[in-house]
């Protein structure tokens, strides 16, 4: 960013103008070739080339970052006229292009709503389009009013509208505490509300006690006096999902103190054989190393500093979606 603004002055004496945020373009222009279908969805290659509205939401985010309205507004009306849902108010979370009825799953995914969300409002401040910002706030509010629940004395979101609360538990993803999005949200409405979201669920990974290892595992079994542990639906691990919770720790700010047993962990192992995955209840690790969009998320949080993406044609959507994540956290993309 230093880079960035010292661009920027030099360029203003010059007596040139141009768009900054374009000078960093190449990652997004390769992004798009790979994974942007041309009618404005995003292909999630690792994944049977599905759509969800996970991988739309990184779509716009880009596009945003990257100043790149066209790319923007096709991912936009794509992602309206065939993930959103009239009787919910939010995006059918999959798009399964290789079946009779692509949403047959009617339920949502509470990220890449909120996600959506901040993005559009993000978007209406920068291009000054009033049409981004409604929509963005019209979300907000169903997801506050659907999402959002008091449980056990905390805030807590929930991943979906069906299937996740269950009257005395409820099942939680930390990695969808998307905290620069809450920050963001808080600093837009001035409701406290979001505020708390975001505390709550720093709470939330702070507080696991069950555990051998103390990183946020993929899902979370939330209980109505307050405990919690890892969901027994999925393998108790702390991988794929969980990867963007120290991301978004970090984007938030570079010194959450809940970065701290990430560090630790990240120091037992050398970069280039951190497992993929463990097992936080025994310590099992996977037998084998992280990707290169993990690896960009260990690179995040142990240096500050990530490069540019560069993508091969080992990276799939996922991965290359943690490398551009993991290289706007570093930037602090918004804050």
């Amino acid at each position: 960013m230093y880079f960035k603004n010292l661009l920027k002055i030099i360029l203003s004496v010059m007596g040139l103008s141009v768009l900054i945020s374009n000078v960093y373009a190449g990652a997004w222009e390769d992004y798009k070739q790979r994974y942007l279908d041309e009618d404005g969805a995003i292909i999630d290659t690792g994944n049977n080339n599905m759509s969800h509205s996970e991988g739309q939401s990184y779509g716009m985010l880009f596009a945003l970052y990257f100043n790149d309205k066209d790319s923007f507004d096709k991912i936009c009306k794509w992602t309206l006229v065939n993930l959103y849902n009239e009787k919910t108010g939010l995006l059918n979370w999959a798009y399964k292009r290789n079946q009779s009825d692509p949403t047959a799953d009617k339920n949502n995914a509470t990220d890449g709503d909120l996600m959506i969300a901040w993005v559009l409002i993000e978007a209406g401040k920068k291009w000054n389009v009033n049409a981004y910002t409604k929509r963005g706030e019209k979300m907000l509010s169903v997801l506050m009013s659907k999402l959002v629940m008091k449980m056990g004395g905390s805030y807590i979101l929930l991943p979906g509208i069906e299937n996740f609360y269950f009257n005395s538990h409820a099942i939680v993803n930390p990695s969808y505490y998307i905290y620069p999005a809450l920050l963001g949200i808080h600093k837009h409405t001035f409701s406290k509300r979001w505020r708390e979201i975001s505390d709550d669920g720093k709470k939330l990974i702070s507080n696991l006690k069950t555990q051998k290892i103390k990183l946020a595992p993929d899902w979370i079994k939330y209980e109505a006096n307050g405990d919690n542990a890892p969901s027994d639906k999925w393998p108790v691990r702390s991988s794929y999902d969980a990867i963007r919770v120290p991301l978004y720790l970090f984007w938030e700010n570079s010194e959450a103190k809940e970065l701290k047993p990430w560090l630790e962990w990240f120091a037992r192992y050398p970069a280039t054989n951190t497992p993929a995955w463990v097992n936080v209840m025994t310590g099992e690790t996977a037998g084998y190393p992280m990707s290169n969009g993990l690896l960009s998320v260990r690179t995040l949080i142990t240096t500050g500093y990530v490069a540019e993406p560069k993508f091969s044609d080992n990276d799939d959507y996922y991965n290359a979606s943690l490398m551009m994540l993991a290289y706007l956290a570093a930037n602090h993309a918004f804050m």
